[in-house]
């Protein structure tokens, strides 16, 4: 007779560790920020690997985005604000054409709260379709209800041109990989019998 505990791997021995892998597919580049109400996010993209050759002849086309709607885009000098968002988005032009496709939210509401996505908008050579969208990058935004206190440091984002500060307001930039997750459970039957 063929030993059960061979065919079957689930089934655990004293001392015995068990890996599993688990594979996950979604995007490349995926992010999570964490601010509170009233506060100001800066949802961070980079399109410089992509638009390298779009950046020299015009200013970018991005548009950000929910699962439900269209937060953002800027075409040049052109933008749109989605409904909600009115006077508290913005990619500044000036960024864009450097690569820079970071969204800025300020004056954070919980319902902002989140799965956003950057795409920039391409022309499409000799297509019956005149453009594609090609996605950058998804960024999670979680909002905690309390209010973010007083900044220490009041130097403005964008007259600096630079990130902003890291403070509890705009702390919590944590990096979520989400191709492979590696899932690993540790069993050790005997303790778990005692």
């Amino acid at each position: 007779l063929i030993n059960q505990n061979i065919i079957n791997p689930f089934i655990h021995h004293p001392f015995t560790i068990n890996l599993y892998f688990l594979y996950v597919s979604g995007p490349l580049s995926q992010t999570s920020v964490i601010v509170s109400v009233g506060s100001s996010a800066v949802l961070h993209c980079d399109c410089k690997h992509i638009a390298s050759s779009q950046l020299s002849e015009q200013s970018p086309y991005i548009r950000w985005g929910t699962i439900s709607k269209i937060v953002f885009e800027r075409k040049g000098a052109e933008r749109f604000q989605g409904e909600g968002y009115k006077d508290r988005v913005d990619v500044p032009e000036d960024e864009l054409k450097k690569g820079n496709c970071s969204l800025i939210i300020k004056d954070i509401r919980p319902e902002d709260a989140g799965v956003y996505e950057s795409y920039l908008i391409v022309k499409r050579s000799k297509r019956s379709i005149p453009t594609k969208r090609v996605f950058i990058q998804s960024v999670e935004l979680s909002v905690h209800d309390s209010p973010a206190p007083p900044q220490q440091n009041n130097k403005d984002y964008q007259s600096d041109k630079q990130d902003p500060p890291m403070t509890s307001s705009s702390a919590g930039l944590i990096s979520v990989p989400s191709q492979i997750l590696m899932f690993t459970i540790l069993t050790n039957t005997l303790l778990r019998n005692t």
